[in-house]
């Protein structure tokens, strides 16, 4: 004999309760990433002129105390510059023309590492209870490390390298206080050189980098000084 299967109306609506309940734990682990995404590097101390911020792929002028977060890329315009204080009290200072990321910054590892793409960086790295901060400055053709210092990086490119004219990249470390040392990544020698306060080092191309000499020597060899 046929038998017809019995429907019963609440079944699926007994599937339906579960929708809110995933709704909400998706709507959670967004906001959770998201806010986890948000970490805190320091603030725009100082500002001269005009630069933007590019953060989510906005764009957004930089103004006085303005919050600066990992991965946000700061930029200057002709005749600008500004200084970003990092949340450990370490002092950015971005010339005109210039542009950089900061990528990671910690206060409890003393870690921190920032992304030069163009122009000039000084950089003064704060000691944290007495202790000696790891500290980076990565340009396309260079690495300066340091433990608390005072220091300049300046990427040049589209300028033939002062002693090597075929080069057209190049990176410049100066150093005022402490000790830094400076690599090529991309070379294929892994040669690192010691630049100590009063001196100075250029690191040409996918070359190593050169012998420090005194604070200004690559100034009298580039073309056209007088």
């Amino acid at each position: 004999m046929y038998t017809t299967r019995k429907f019963t109306p609440g079944r699926p609506a007994s599937r339906s309760r579960w929708w809110p309940v995933l709704c909400f734990w998706l709507i959670f682990a967004c906001l959770a990433g998201g806010v986890s995404a948000q970490v805190r590097a320091g603030r725009i101390k100082e500002l001269r002129g005009t630069g933007e911020v590019q953060r989510n792929a906005r764009s957004i002028a930089a103004t006085m105390g303005m919050p600066i977060l990992l991965g946000d890329k700061l930029q200057t315009s002709r005749q600008s510059s500004l200084t970003v204080e990092l949340t450990d009290g370490s002092q950015l200072l971005l010339s005109d023309t210039s542009s950089m990321v900061i990528d990671r910054t910690t206060t409890n590892t003393a870690d921190s590492m920032v992304d030069l793409f163009k122009g000039k960086l000084r950089s003064i790295v704060n000691l944290v209870a007495g202790k000696q901060r790891a500290f980076e400055i990565h340009t396309p053709n260079a690495v300066a490390s340091v433990r608390g210092t005072d220091f300049e990086t300046e990427y040049i490119e589209g300028r033939p390298c002062p002693g090597f004219p075929r080069c057209l990249r190049y990176t410049d470390v100066g150093v005022y206080k402490g000790i830094v040392e400076v690599r090529n990544p991309t070379s294929s020698r892994k040669v690192s050189v010691q630049v100590a306060a009063g001196y100075e080092t250029t690191v040409p191309c996918e070359l190593q980098p050169a012998t420090p000499g005194p604070l200004g020597m690559g100034d009298l060899m580039a073309p056209g000084y007088h």
